[in-house]
């Protein structure tokens, strides 16, 4: 099965475009940076240390040869950029960075969702962060109170999915049965934290604080259906996300595949120094009812009926 492209996204990355200055973590370079192999190498090691520094090299040339000249285009809406990817080829950016297993993309209300650093993980569990980031927008928006919760029980306790990739939708039903717990470093009483491998389900019988939600439901399969629902609460999606690899900032037009083939799912978990602080803006209303990329695909959204406080089980089951 084809995979899948899941991130939460704010609700400003389904509105118009908007002046937005490049990204901090952006490395300006010019026609002279790439004239030798000297001014290559130089540019390479600003901004970051490869570990195949020889076998690497001349995929970075490409790479930053091809963002170079899209970004001497005219009438663009948005720029590209040298990022951590800049070493990696479009096939291996695909393999290691996505991993929802079906079409899923995260969105989120504005200001419901925890904050788009989790340690940049790779994103073969992206899904977990997908489900995770709208179960922590709709906690917020009834309690009042934004919460970490914890990636890593859903990675090792829902046993459907893995590093490797998963369902964002049927990670939420976990959560929907057993509860979530909050992710603080692995300090009691919370779960361990992330680190992008799966283990054993682990617990603290009877001290872990869980959240709960009620229920998952499907939005309508359009764009008008999906903007109305993500005005409300968090999403989750998916989407085509092949051509974001050196998406630096401005709001993404395309180009997508057709049709797109859904492929990665992030809270975002690629970290705050990718495009704008971790997250990316991307244009609506572009006559198709799939919406750009597929965004309008497959979403999904948690339900809460009541700001319930945190339970204590005596365990959290594996599901």
């Amino acid at each position: 099965m084809r995979k899948s492209l899941v991130v939460v996204l704010g609700v400003v990355v389904a509105a118009a475009a908007m002046a937005v200055a490049a990204s901090a973590h952006d490395v300006p370079f010019t026609d002279k940076d790439l004239e030798s192999e000297e001014s290559m190498w130089s540019l390479d090691g600003q901004w970051g240390d490869l570990a195949e520094k020889v076998s690497r090299f001349e995929v970075f040339k490409k790479n930053a040869r091809y963002i170079h000249e899209f970004n001497k285009r005219k009438g663009m809406s948005y720029w590209l950029g040298l990022n951590k990817f800049a070493d990696m080829t479009s096939e291996e950016f695909m393999a290691k960075y996505t991993g929802a297993k079906v079409d899923d993309t995260g969105v989120s209300g504005a200001g419901a969702a925890s904050e788009a650093d989790r340690g940049g993980a790779a994103a073969g569990s992206c899904w977990a962060f997908s489900a995770v980031g709208a179960v922590e927008g709709i906690n917020a928006i009834m309690t009042g109170n934004l919460l970490t919760l914890s990636e890593q029980q859903v990675l090792d306790c829902f046993g459907a999915g893995d590093c490797s990739g998963g369902w964002p939708d049927q990670a939420q039903q976990y959560i929907v049965k057993n509860g979530i717990t909050l992710d603080r470093c692995g300090k009691e009483p919370y779960y361990p934290a992330y680190d992008a491998t799966k283990h054993p389900c682990r617990t603290v019988a009877g001290k872990q604080p869980i959240i709960t939600v009620d229920d998952v439901k499907w939005v309508n399969k359009s764009e008008a259906a999906l903007l109305l629902k993500v005005y409300q609460q968090p999403i989750s999606v998916a989407l085509d996300a092949s051509g974001w690899q050196f998406y630096q900032g401005g709001v993404f037009t395309g180009p997508c595949q057709t049709p797109p083939p859904l492929n990665h799912a992030v809270l975002n978990s690629w970290g705050a120094n990718w495009a704008e602080s971790g997250y990316i803006r991307m244009k609506r209303d572009v006559g198709t009812p799939d919406g750009l990329c597929g965004i309008a695909t497959h979403a999904t959204y948690p339900i809460k009926k009541c700001p319930c406080p945190p339970k204590t089980p005596t365990a959290i089951a594996s599901y």
